[in-house]
């Protein structure tokens, strides 16, 4: 009899054993690795706690990869651009498996909104803290030239540049496509809230990959990578027309420059055609765009109007256009929405424009903006107003 009930004693206690597990050790093994998509605008921590440090912002829809349920109340997850951190686990912000917002989701919710731990699991410090980063304490850094505007939207007025580097204080994240921000001169306006205009953090300025490596040390004509960080200026003095000219009268300098695709973007020894645009833009008035065609038209449709009726191209703006296709009567009935931009070019008005496109043309040079050009024609737009 006794040794039935010592038996049966460690039969349980092997089975205790091997239950024991922390419930958040099973959601872990449950979720690592899977798809989730933010159903509420939410803050992404550098630590499970709302005192962790704000990394951004994610938007309603966002699909992000869950690398952990870290405990009762966050998980650890990787956003689409390959950012690390930790947000909560509700399902309020957060679903697990699903491939879209969920209906009963608000999607007026807005970004200052973040869960928390139950009350008993937060301190006052830490109460304090949240509200506190809500209440206009994120610093961000400016990544790449972007307008500074006066409400959030394209067609409001624009107050100014903000450069790479500028550091900025975030007083209202709640919309879902702009930051409002206060300058380091105390300028008040609102910018994209796009990671690649704009990242979360003082200093924190994230190189835009090129197709090539770095330029020789002894290259007489290497150029700073990044701007020096200046305050917001105003629209170049209030002269958008003699700004223009002045980064027309660059480009004219570089005339014959060999063409380079993937060219040192560090460089004027070689041109390809994104890498020409956005060197005369950065010397001639200090406006240093995207490193590529593709960046560059996103940075059109965020900053400024896209046109796609090239009777309304104005002298100065940036033309994006799609493959060439010798047969020209395919492009009749092309989805220019849908069209991936493959080359770039500046108005010089008078059907002409100024690029680089091949080796065999001759690198930099002026060129009729002819039927093919016409035919291959995505939108413009004006880079200064």
């Amino acid at each position: 009899m006794r040794r039935r009930v010592m038996g049966m004693l460690m039969t349980s206690a092997a089975l205790l054993t091997a239950i024991h597990v922390a419930p958040g050790q099973v959601d872990a093994a449950a979720s690592t690795g899977q798809k989730a998509v933010i159903q509420a605008a939410v803050k992404l921590r550098s630590d499970p706690s709302t005192t962790g440090d704000v990394v951004s912002f994610m938007k309603q829809g966002e699909a992000v990869t869950v690398l952990e349920k870290t405990n009762s109340y966050w998980y650890k997850i990787k956003t689409s651009d390959g950012v690390t951190g930790y947000t909560s686990s509700s399902d309020k912000y957060i679903k697990v498996g699903a491939t879209s917002v969920a209906a009963a989701a608000t999607p007026s919710v807005s970004r200052k909104t973040e869960a928390a731990e139950p009350a008993k699991n937060v301190s006052t410090k830490e109460a304090s803290a949240s509200v506190n980063s809500s209440a206009g304490q994120t610093k961000a850094t400016i990544q790449t030239s972007v307008r500074l505007r006066a409400e959030a939207s394209t067609s409001s007025d624009v107050l100014g540049y903000m450069n790479t580097g500028d550091v900025v204080t975030i007083t209202d994240p709640s919309n879902a496509y702009w930051f409002k921000v206060t300058t380091a001169d105390g300028t008040v306006g609102y910018v994209s809230s796009s990671p690649q205009y704009i990242r979360i953090g003082e200093g924190v300025v994230v190189q835009q990959p090129v197709a090539s490596s770095a330029a020789p040390a002894s290259d007489p004509t290497a150029l700073p990578a990044v701007a020096s960080p200046v305050s917001t200026v105003s629209l170049l003095s209030g002269d958008a027309a003699a700004s223009i000219e002045q980064v027309i009268d660059t480009g004219m300098t570089y005339l014959g420059t060999p063409y380079e695709y993937g060219s040192d973007r560090n460089s004027t020894a070689t041109f390809d055609c994104s890498a020409f645009t956005r060197q005369i833009f950065r010397q001639a008035v200090g406006i240093q765009l995207p490193a590529d065609s593709r960046s560059q038209g996103e940075w059109i449709k965020q900053n400024s109007q896209p046109k796609t009726d090239m009777t309304t191209l104005k002298r100065g703006d940036l033309l994006f256009f799609t493959n060439y296709n010798a047969s020209s009567g395919a492009y009749t009935s092309l989805d220019n929405s849908s069209q991936t931009i493959t080359h770039v070019a500046v108005y010089l008005g008078d059907n002409k424009l100024l690029h680089t496109f091949s080796v065999a043309a001759g690198g930099v040079k002026v060129t009729d903006f002819s039927k093919p050009w016409q035919d291959r024609f995505l939108f413009g737009g004006s880079v200064i107003q």
